[in-house]
């Protein structure tokens, strides 16, 4: 029984994590200036050489080195150079493929944000994004709501405020879901929430991107989000709530934890009462009444034997078989 338990809380289990895709692991890195940065993998295999390149050689990005020795069940990693060459302030995408003896073994994605230097900068972003509220199906589309943070950090020109802000949001390929643009007057710090309606059937895997940008300054914010695979199922007429497929979760996890207790207390109380028996049996075999039961049944035996060889007469016979016959009811009812 379990077996048949842990096999059931296993399918379960399994079906939800089933439902959830693995999501890619991209590299998501924000740089100013020139900076390197290691990106690691583990191998599972036997110590080996692993050799990687760069897919779409951006300009973004370059290798320090593309080969190395990495034993087993062991962390390898491969340093990416970022900004080495002089490109324009923006986003990147590009993925750093990993082979070895037997051919691809991973494709890890690469986004880097490139911003001015920190000294340079006069307006910079932040997201917050919550991924519990901040993810709406809304008429059969998806809209993600973060909050956006622009911060003016240049105080030494006060009466210049405007600042361009740039919205979007990518694919973990790098093609455009989302794109809008506004100009703003930002005196030192605002908070405020945008929507982007991805439509019906957007990737699992997205990025949001946020830039503020003032002559040749340029702020920028990255998020990788999630969306649940759950949500991205086909609809079927009604846009159902998380907490229903929670609910329904939680349903079937008490149910087998209530069966299992069921289970156990029926095989508890089958023990109890198994283990009353065998005392019972016990009590019967091995108590004084017990014994003295077996001695006047040797005594008849005796007695038997004796009357049959003519050496008791059969009134004497009769009247101890009378009396054995009577000490054994009452140790009868000892037991």
């Amino acid at each position: 029984m379990k077996v048949l338990i842990f096999g059931l809380i296993f399918v379960l289990v399994f079906s939800f994590a089933s439902a959830v895709e693995t999501p890619h692991t991209p590299e998501v890195i924000t740089a100013r200036g020139m900076t390197t940065v290691p990106v690691s993998f583990f191998n599972s295999d036997s110590a080996q050489t692993y050799t990687a390149v760069l897919e779409k050689n951006s300009p973004a990005v370059g290798l320090e080195g593309n080969s190395i020795y990495v034993n087993d069940q062991e962390f390898g990693s491969f340093n990416v150079i970022i900004g080495e060459n002089d490109l324009e302030k923006g986003v990147y995408f590009d993925n750093l493929i990993i082979s070895n003896s037997e051919g691809v073994f991973q494709t890890i994605p690469l986004i880097i944000g490139s911003e001015s230097r920190i000294s340079q900068i006069e307006y910079d972003v932040s997201i917050d994004f919550d991924p519990n509220s901040d993810i709406d199906l809304i008429a059969g589309e998806f809209v993600l709501s973060p909050t956006i943070n622009v911060y003016k950090l240049n105080f030494n020109n006060p009466n210049s405020n405007g600042v361009s802000l740039k919205f979007s949001v990518y694919s973990i390929d790098g093609d455009i879901l989302y794109e809008s643009q506004e100009a703003a007057s930002i005196s030192r710090q605002v908070s405020f929430e945008r929507f982007f309606n991805l439509g019906s059937n957007p990737p699992e895997e997205v990025l949001i991107v946020v830039e503020a940008e003032r002559a040749n300054s340029l702020g920028l914010d990255l998020y990788q989000v999630s969306i649940n695979s759950l949500m991205l199922s086909p609809p079927s007429g009604k846009d159902y709530p998380t907490i229903i497929y929670i609910s329904v979760f939680v349903f079937l996890l008490s149910s087998i934890i209530l069966v299992s207790y069921l289970w156990y207390s029926h095989s508890a109380n089958q023990a109890k009462d198994w283990m009353g028996q065998i005392d019972h049996l016990k009590k019967i075999k091995f108590s004084s009444a017990a014994k003295g039961l077996r001695k006047l049944s040797a005594q008849k035996s005796v007695l038997e034997r004796a009357y049959s060889s003519h050496y008791i007469t059969k009134n004497s016979f009769d009247s101890a078989i009378t009396e054995l016959d009577k000490l054994s009811a009452k140790l009868k009812k000892r037991l």
